[in-house]
């Protein structure tokens, strides 16, 4: 719509708003509640009786050239799973749309189990540049024993069906079933991968092996584990160009000014429209409901990380409001206002939102938001994790047997202590710098901030569980699981990425003889990058010489595991802990209770994947009264 065809709109919705009673900048502002329009009446998904011999399915093979962004829209339409309320058997998601349309048109939800279908009201979350935000609430009644394909399209323009509608459709799990899900990292290509069309068939390849996946054997959620987006060229956009090029103590002390603010708000709204509407990943965004925490990549390579005179400068401050601003919109569907209706919450220090959600009847997924409040020393801060301590307590359900924790970085990971003394036997086949970057899965965006404020890029690249700084962190965070483990009687598992390779590794009780009783045995699965280049064979050797076993307090060690034998050529490998292959992780739970981690690793000709599965077993251990 062109800038006089928004100014129209607007009027007319000011229009309205003033015969109907309502102040328009509150109608747009306040955004806590979410609105109902009379004519939609009762939610007719949830009130109707289930007709249950319509709910039988099959995956099929879908027609993905058929699957676009909708042409109505600037951007979506994008799912979001946001739980599910196992005593009321109901589904909890939404979907986003961004339009210039100032009057959305209704949300169409077609249950096969019911004889009507369901409306949902776009509820505007904010505007940048005459383009809207709307989310679309959806709740649906789960089955006990079958899955639903819930299809769901937009009313054309004015409400008029004239035209055959484009759907899309996604499945709710049955509750007392599997919960099928993947995972995912570090989902696009920073500077340093040299012809990325070339070398690995650009971003889909990974993107069409999950979706084959789907088909399959549908998923239920799909969780990004951080860096969905890499927004490190917010510096190179003039503006920021021109403030790295200013002396450091300009740097420093420089306004972030309109101007500046503006440059870098257009830009991520930008990227996120056009990564959010492009290739593969635009289709999956529209077809698995999303579950997201995020990373440095999110809002600027190494964010959180840089010395506090750099990190707390006025404009890395400004880059990380607006960073926050879309990420909240575009991945949570939510803005400061509404996080906690979006199902994430924040501690008393007013910084991050954390998600706590079911994963249907026997898993619960905690993701931590472990970028908004960290800094060189810190990841999490005391008050969040009081917070995490008691929600993850209150939210445990008596089925619940498994706790997965989702970390940008892996929590663990080769200790760093001793990579010092590999890089030597690693000669000259990367720089000292390169050789680092690549270890934390950090780009030249970080080497530019901190080449240009001074010498300063190791000692500062501090963005790791694995880095000396932040050991008792590491160790306080997992006690507490620990605890949680014992009293509760569930396993605990972390999956992480950011360091491009998949891997494995394990906490465990120093002194245990029984892994299936042991509640501090833990696993780690490390799954990155669906997108990213890998790092180079001399990065996994010197990772494997750093990899032993070491104790995390007196009574719990830690260590990788080898868990590829085998390369996807079928070759022996000798380094089994790490592989340096792009990959994704695909997780089942088991008939008996087992979740199924499989990290699919891409083939040579980027065509499909092998498959390297880690079982999970359940604790076999009553929970304790606590």
């Amino acid at each position: 719509m062109d800038s006089i065809g928004n100014f129209v709109s607007d009027l007319a919705h000011r229009v309205h708003d003033l015969v109907s009673g309502e102040d328009h900048d509150q109608h747009v502002k306040n955004l806590d509640v979410q609105g109902k329009d009379e004519d939609d009446g009762p939610n007719t998904l949830l009130e109707q009786q289930e007709e249950v011999e319509d709910a039988a399915i099959e995956a099929t093979k879908q027609e993905y050239a058929n699957i676009k962004p909708s042409a109505q829209f600037k951007a979506g339409p994008v799912l979001r799973y946001q739980d599910i309320n196992v005593e009321q058997r109901r589904w909890i998601g939404s979907v986003l749309i961004v339009t210039d349309r100032r009057d959305p048109p209704r949300l169409v939800i077609r249950d096969p189990t019911k004889s009507q279908v369901g409306y949902s009201r776009g509820r505007l979350l904010d505007s940048w540049e005459g383009n809207h935000f709307y989310r679309y609430d959806i709740q649906l009644t789960l089955l006990n024993h079958r899955e639903k394909n819930i299809t769901y399209w937009f009313e054309t323009e004015h409400g008029h069906r004239t035209n055959t509608p484009q759907t899309w459709n996604f499945f709710a799990p049955a509750l007392d079933e599997a919960f099928n899900w993947a995972f995912y990292s570090c989902n696009g290509f920073t500077s340093d991968v040299e012809d990325p069309e070339t070398n690995f068939h650009g971003a889909n390849p990974l993107w069409d092996d999950l979706m084959n996946a789907h088909d399959t054997k549908p998923f239920h959620a799909m969780i990004g584990g951080g860096d969905q987006i890499y927004n490190d060229d917010v510096l190179a956009t003039p503006e920021m160009v021109e403030w790295l090029a200013k002396d450091e103590e300009e740097r420093a002390t420089t306004e972030f000014d309109g101007q500046k603010r503006y440059a870098v708000e257009k830009y991520y709204f930008d990227h996120y429209v056009q990564h959010f509407t492009t290739g593969t990943y635009s289709q999956a965004l529209s077809l698995i409901p999303s579950v997201n925490s995020w990373d440095d990549h999110d809002i600027l390579d190494g964010y959180g990380s840089y010395p506090p005179k750099y990190q707390l400068c006025d404009v890395m401050q400004g880059i990380g409001a607006a960073a926050s601003r879309f990420y909240l919109l575009f991945q949570q569907h939510a803005n400061r206002q509404t996080t906690r209706q979006a199902g994430l919450s924040t501690s008393a220090t007013g910084k991050g939102w954390n998600c706590i959600t079911h994963f249907g009847k026997r898993t619960m997924v905690v993701l931590p938001d472990t970028r908004s409040e960290r800094t060189k020393e810190m990841i999490l801060s005391n008050e969040t994790y009081k917070l995490l301590d008691e929600q993850i307590r209150s939210s445990l359900l008596p089925t619940t047997k498994h706790l997965v924790i989702v970390l940008g970085t892996p929590l663990v990971y080769p200790a760093l202590t001793l990579f010092e003394d590999s890089l030597e036997a690693m000669g000259d086949t990367l720089s000292r710098q390169g050789i680092v970057g690549k270890i934390f899965g950090k780009c030249k965006a970080f080497e530019n901030v901190l080449g240009q404020f001074g010498p300063e890029l190791l000692d500062d690249l501090v963005d790791s569980w694995a880095c000396n700084v932040h050991t008792e962190e590491k160790k306080k965070f997992v006690e507490l699981l620990q605890s949680i483990s014992s009293q509760r009687g569930v396993r605990t598992t972390f999956v992480g990425g950011d360091v491009h390779v998949g891997g494995a590794g394990r906490l465990f009780g120093t002194n245990s003889t029984d892994r299936l009783r042991d509640p501090y045995h833990m696993t780690q699965i490390v799954s990155s990058a669906i997108v990213n280049g890998p790092p180079p064979g001399a990065v996994i050797s010197a990772l494997h010489k750093s990899a032993k076993t070491y104790p995390l307090n007196d009574y719990t060690s830690e260590e990788m595991t080898e868990i590829f034998n085998q390369d996807v050529t079928g070759e022996d490998l000798e380094h089994k802990m790490l592989l340096n292959r792009r990959n994704w992780c695909e997780v089942r739970e088991l008939s008996g209770l087992e979740l199924e981690f499989t990290i699919r690793v891409e083939n040579e000709d980027h065509s499909g994947t092998r498959k390297y599965p880690i079982l999970v077993d359940r604790l076999e251990v009553a929970a304790r009264e606590y």
